[in-house]
């Protein structure tokens, strides 16, 4: 308490003292501001910062949801095999079919307009039927949230019959597509 006293018993006697308060004025308006041309130099640099930062934060969203895709379509891949395992024919391995194994193959997982599909081997970034048939082969494919140009990043797995593994992507170079149509 004693501090507090002797705090302001000593600002109020500087405040009395002409001296000192002369001196405190004089040392306020000794100060100046920023001129505006500081001011306008560093919003410029701000906003060249920025268009820098945003276009590299909004690629870096359509990265992770093109990666969630493609996790979906390995993980519906795995799936597949794994109901070739237990029933010996990919015939039946339906989304519903993939679920029952792996609970995470569900549309809508990477955000709220990717999709997933499985039916017959081809050669598309998106399969072709609902169900792989008796080919021997199948197709799983994963929709992102991401877009380019109005068209969903599409990720699928072929297995051909002759059991050779390819990987189709859609729309071409962009996203995490390849400019070959693989990934």
């Amino acid at each position: 308490m004693d501090g507090i006293r002797n705090f302001h018993a000593s600002a109020l006697n500087a405040l009395r003292n002409p001296t000192t308060a002369t001196s405190m004025r004089a040392r306020l308006e000794s100060q100046h501001g920023f001129t505006l041309i500081e001011l306008l130099v560093v919003i410029l640099i701000i906003g060249i910062l920025a268009a820098i930062a945003i276009p590299s934060f909004l690629n870096q969203r359509e990265k992770g949801q093109d990666a969630c895709a493609k996790s979906m379509a390995r993980t519906m891949e795995t799936s597949m095999e794994t109901y070739y395992v237990n029933n010996n024919t990919y015939s039946g391995g339906t989304v519903g079919a993939l679920n029952a194994i792996e609970n995470q193959v569900t549309g809508g997982s990477c955000g709220t307009t990717t999709t997933i599909s499985a039916g017959q081997a081809g050669t598309a970034a998106t399969c072709t039927g609902t169900d792989p048939g008796n080919a021997g082969g199948y197709c799983v494919a994963a929709t992102s949230a991401a877009t380019s140009g109005g068209s969903a990043h599409s990720f699928s797995i072929n297995r051909s019959s002759a059991g050779v593994i390819t990987r189709a992507c859609s729309p071409v170079g962009k996203g995490a597509c390849a400019a070959a149509g693989t990934w």
